[in-house]
């Protein structure tokens, strides 16, 4: 990325932002937190990008623009990314109190913290351009748990308040004692049940009421969409929610559930003699103390019979279940289990959702802009710039790590690998800095717009 003259760079500096100065909202994406506003990663004051944005949003009519970092955990976790929506939400609503022209720009994950953050929050006449680099966008579902809670609340919902309002309309005028303590008392759990009737019911249309909120609340074509068909995280959360691998096959169920078997049915008769041990070796111990080893004591001894028939039992059971279709839906389980784990690496599921999609535009929304960059070289980056990367990397673990770091310095490694990855290379890139704040001024003076 070139320089913007160092003039501008010193009037930034130097100039308070006034009260309607407008304000660029910065989200950044997954393992890029950082607790400081001012600093060198594109999302923080003083960062290359966000000088260079000012620089070319002066030059278009629009000076003194303010960045204000939105800081998140950063953690691949979706409870941590919806926690930063409602952080978003806040800061989006106190700006538009205030009355402070605002605009978004997200990368990566910091698209699904921005998408959901406007889901939280009102229309505001102060609200311009959304800009998002890179963004997987994740379609979500209620897991099964937290459905069946919005179904209960939604179902207490309906029936609490009918059955308070009927003793209320009904009951209470016959019963003239203690009307008021009534009133208040069923009256509560009237308002209660209303209460649980609405958290069900936004659980449960949460993606309707999204579509209807967001439709209002921007304008088409504000919301500028720019990704690369390059971007490997995209490219990989894509994949990972697209496949519908069969890890364990029916064969390997049924292999490992006759192995299981034998393990069960020696386990099953350890217990079977451990709660019954009393009962049988009484006897025996009884006649050793004394003395007595005629065939009585060895007629005691044929409980061993029984070891063969609990085990044969137990494995048989279990062999029978693997091939009456045991096999097949313990594979199911098994695959489902592994895919789980699979997605819930790359999507971080640990919220009250779980992934079933990945777009590369943003859910709820009828139409964005979209720019697609072809460039094979978008950033400075090209097919070789990893190559030297890992070759810059590996010379310093060869030279005992280095002044420039090496595998004692974790933040190095990664830092110098994920500069040369398209997915980090869009706010390096001249040519999309340029089109961010072509977007935003357009947004803010009110320009048409053409649709993605």
């Amino acid at each position: 990325m070139q320089e913007h003259p160092q003039g501008a760079a010193a009037e930034e500096q130097k100039h308070a932002h006034p009260p309607e100065a407008p304000v660029i909202v910065t989200v950044h994406g997954t393992n890029d937190a950082d607790p400081a506003d001012e600093g060198h990663r594109w999302w923080q004051r003083g960062s290359d990008f966000s000088q260079y944005l000012i620089y070319r949003l002066a030059e278009r009519g629009v000076p003194n623009a303010e960045i204000q970092p939105l800081h998140w955990s950063g953690q691949n976790s979706d409870y941590d990314r919806l926690k930063g929506s409602a952080d978003l939400a806040k800061l989006l609503g106190k700006l538009a109190r205030e009355g402070r022209p605002h605009a978004i720009i997200a990368h990566s994950h910091g698209g699904n913290v921005t998408v959901e953050g406007l889901t939280r929050t009102r229309r505001s006449p102060h609200r311009g351009g959304i800009v998002t680099f890179g963004t997987p966008f994740f379609a979500r579902r209620l897991k099964l748990v937290p459905l069946l809670i919005a179904l209960f609340q939604t179902l207490l919902g309906l029936i609490i308040p009918a059955i308070m309002v009927w003793y209320l309309l009904e009951i209470l005028p016959t019963d003239t004692n203690k009307k008021v303590e009534a009133v208040v008392l069923f009256g509560g759990l009237c308002i209660l049940g209303l209460l649980a009737l609405r958290a069900g019911l936004r659980k449960l249309a949460r993606q309707w009421l999204a579509i209807r909120h967001l439709a209002g609340s921007l304008a088409p074509g504000h919301w500028l969409v720019v990704h690369s068909p390059r971007d490997e995280a995209m490219q990989l959360l894509e994949k990972a929610a697209l496949i519908n691998p069969q890890y364990v096959t029916t064969e390997a169920a049924r292999r490992s559930l006759t192995a299981f078997a034998s393990l069960a049915g020696v386990v099953a008769t350890i217990a079977f003699f451990a709660a019954t041990a009393s009962y049988f070796l009484e006897p025996i111990i009884t006649k050793v103390k004394q003395g007595t080893y005629g065939l009585a004591l060895g007629a005691d001894f044929t409980f061993i019979l029984i070891v063969p028939v609990i085990y044969a039992a137990v494995f048989f059971v279990i062999w029978l279940f693997a091939r009456l279709g045991g096999a097949y839906l313990y594979g199911k389980l098994l695959t489902s289990a592994i895919h789980g784990g699979v997605l819930g690496a790359a999507f971080g599921g640990d919220g009250p959702f779980k992934l079933v999609g990945v777009t590369r535009l943003p859910p709820y929304f009828v139409t964005v802009r979209e720019d697609r960059i072809e460039a094979t070289d978008l950033g400075g980056i090209d097919d070789a710039a990893l190559f030297t990367a890992a070759q810059s990397l590996y010379n310093a673990v060869v030279a005992n790590d280095g002044p420039e770091g090496g595998i004692a310095d974790p933040d190095t490694m990664w830092k110098r690998l994920s500069d040369a990855l398209y997915h980090n290379a869009y706010m390096r890139d001249d040519g999309v800095v340029t089109t961010v704040a072509d977007h935003l001024v357009a947004v803010w003076q009110g320009q048409d717009l053409a649709r993605g």
